[in-house]
């Protein structure tokens, strides 16, 4: 749609855009990418977030993770892969392309007087489609968010292994996400202050909102 519909301003954000401003976003808070156990990641600081091991009876200490997720970039319908997605986005929803490295901290040791602690690692590529959200705070405030309803792993057997880590990723990568929005004045261009009406609405590699001004 080109037209602004029944309202006074069509705003529209190219993924390039969003692109460049998500990699701002992530270039200067990390930690939205990186999560790790204790003996991973101590604390939490600008460059990584610690979370807590995963209890299990026996394993002392618990089972340390560490998840890095690559930058995310974007797609917004229609696909800009070139059919080389194996989930590229359908009308009206919006791609995420990353990749994800899992470690776990492999404690080999058997008993307890043995501590030997080996990381081991693995990579996965991830596809992901979504569709936009938005929320409203006030007149001319507002942000969009990306929500995550479907994650695909290429070429892992058996399908049930693929299964279970796929919804394990999908959450994981939801949750890197949640701090990431484009805020309204992020698609505003000098005194417009634009009230939403209409949309978001994602066509021509482009998101869109109608709305009006003040």
């Amino acid at each position: 749609m080109s037209l602004t519909l029944a309202n006074t301003v069509l705003v529209a954000a190219h993924e390039t855009g969003v692109n460049d401003f998500m990699a701002a976003f992530f270039a200067a808070r990390p930690r939205h990418l990186v999560y790790g156990t204790p003996a991973f990641v101590p604390v939490t600081t600008v460059a990584a977030t610690s979370i807590s091991a995963m209890t299990f009876p026996g394993v002392p200490g618990g089972i340390d993770l560490l998840v890095v997720f690559a930058l995310p970039t974007i797609d917004f319908y229609p696909d800009s892969s070139g059919g080389t997605s194996p989930l590229p986005p359908g009308p009206g929803q919006l791609a995420i392309h990353t990749k994800v490295r899992l470690t776990v901290g492999c404690k080999r040791g058997r008993n307890d007087n043995e501590n030997e602690f080996i990381p081991l690692s693995t990579s996965l590529e991830l596809f992901a489609t979504g569709m936009p959200r938005v929320s409203v705070f006030g007149p001319g405030a507002g942000e969009i968010r990306f929500q995550l309803d479907r994650l695909e792993i290429v070429d892992i057997k058996p399908d049930s292994l693929e299964s279970v880590l796929e919804c394990l990723l999908l959450m994981m990568l939801r949750a890197a996400l949640v701090n990431f929005r484009l805020p309204f004045n992020a698609m505003s261009v000098g005194f417009v202050t634009l009230i939403l009406k209409n949309g978001p609405l994602i066509e021509n590699d482009q998101i869109k909102v109608f709305g009006d001004v003040v």
